[in-house]
């Protein structure tokens, strides 16, 4: 894991940490404020990082087919491919351009289920797993440390989109509160941690070689990590 990785990564953690200690002081507004900063930052690296139309054409294929994935099974709650595809676009890519991929992701498959105060969360959600995802670039990673990382991806994307209901709607918040919410949320996080964990298994190596052949193929994302 190189500096950039790692400072990255702290960046994303330092917001959660600043969310919780002022959580009691206009915690939603603090929220917003903080996750829009964050996100802005990643998308300015981006920005001034060399990149070809080709890994433009790159990223919009897996954001495209994540959020027809999520569509598609928009009628079964939890049972979405967006981590699966998340997942193996961002081991291809790495991680700067894996938190953007999840940012674009969640932004705009809720241009169909709806925009809300949720969609930063889920954005700093998806774009979070997309970056730790990243950090897996150019590795011949075991299977089954690719599906374990699956399935942790689902309660980890639940987990934060708990703190946004906890912190946003639970009052008064106390031990019982919180426990009641994450035992409310915990059927929704295991159904998509188990889907995710169990198309990894199936079909994950299978992906990662055909976009690395595509990597290969037409030279993308060399010049990341």
């Amino acid at each position: 894991m190189n500096r950039k990785s790692i400072s990255l990564l702290v960046l994303a953690i330092l917001v959660l940490v600043l969310m919780a200690v002022f959580s009691s002081k206009n915690y939603l507004l603090f929220s917003f404020g903080f996750l829009i900063l964050t996100l802005g930052i990643y998308f300015w690296k981006f920005e001034k990082s060399p990149h070809t139309s080709r890994e433009i054409v790159f990223i919009a294929i897996i954001c495209a087919l994540a959020v027809v994935g999520r569509i598609i099974f928009a009628a079964i709650p939890a049972v979405k491919p967006e981590l699966f595809i998340l997942i193996l676009g961002a081991i291809v890519s790495g991680p700067e351009t894996g938190f953007l991929m999840g940012t674009i992701i969640a932004l705009t498959s809720n241009m169909y289920f709806g925009q809300g105060a949720w969609t930063p969360w889920q954005m700093f959600a998806l774009g979070l797993i997309g970056l730790v995802s990243g950090l897996m670039l150019k590795k011949d990673i075991a299977t089954w440390k690719l599906v374990l990382w699956g399935f942790l991806s689902g309660f980890i994307m639940g987990w934060i989109m708990d703190i946004y209901y906890i912190i946003g709607f639970v009052n008064p918040i106390s031990w019982q509160s919180i426990l009641t919410s994450l035992a409310a949320s915990f059927y929704f996080d295991v159904v998509h941690a188990i889907f995710t964990a169990v198309l990894l298994l199936l079909v994950g190596k299978r992906w990662i070689k055909l976009f690395g052949n595509y990597q290969r193929k037409y030279d993308l994302f060399k010049n990341n990590n």
